[in-house]
């Protein structure tokens, strides 16, 4: 699969986009799989709840946000790659983070519902033609295509779990 040009999504994905270093997404996504569970493996029971600064999230709602942020993207990819024109609106992650209690849940459960998703998500995105990919839609008043949703899901899981490994397990990120 190719590479979406920069005329395929709104400039504030870029920086997603750039972090994805290879061209094949679907080996991507499935790899990362791997790495949330290698990732989740290093956080402590004394580090589930840390912050690393006044208003940032836990690594629990760090992995929960990856997760919303998912399902919104891949249900964007559905709708567009259907050819559904409907303006689709925007999201507060922050509303959602605040309202979904990954606090509560195990690191382990979390780890397990991210490889749900992903896994149902890479069977949705198998399936679609190169024809397909190439669709536009609007969301939150910006087209993007569905190549370039593939793309910022798996940039926006690699830059939030290269926050988990610098700013809260002070490690080089893998």
């Amino acid at each position: 699969m190719k590479r979406p040009e920069p005329t395929e999504y709104p400039a504030y994905l870029k920086n997603y986009i750039d972090l994805v270093k290879s061209d094949d997404i679907l080996k991507v996504l499935d790899e990362q799989i791997i790495k949330i569970h290698e990732l989740i493996s290093k956080i402590s029971e004394e580090k589930e709840h840390y912050v690393y600064a006044p208003g940032k999230w836990t690594p629990k709602e760090v992995i929960g946000h990856i997760i919303d942020t998912e399902r919104i993207m891949a249900y964007r990819a559905l709708c567009f790659a259907r050819k559904d024109k409907t303006q689709l609106p925007g999201f507060d992650e922050n509303s959602y983070v605040a309202n979904a209690g990954f606090n509560k849940r195990t690191l382990f459960d979390l780890a397990h519902e991210f490889a749900l998703v992903r896994e149902s998500n890479i069977a949705l995105f198998k399936c679609l033609s190169e024809s397909t990919l190439n669709e536009i839609g609007n969301s939150n008043g910006k087209d993007v295509s569905v190549r370039a949703i593939l793309f910022m899901i798996a940039g926006h899981a690699e830059h939030h779990t290269q926050v988990i490994w610098t700013r809260y397990l002070n490690i080089p990120a893998l």
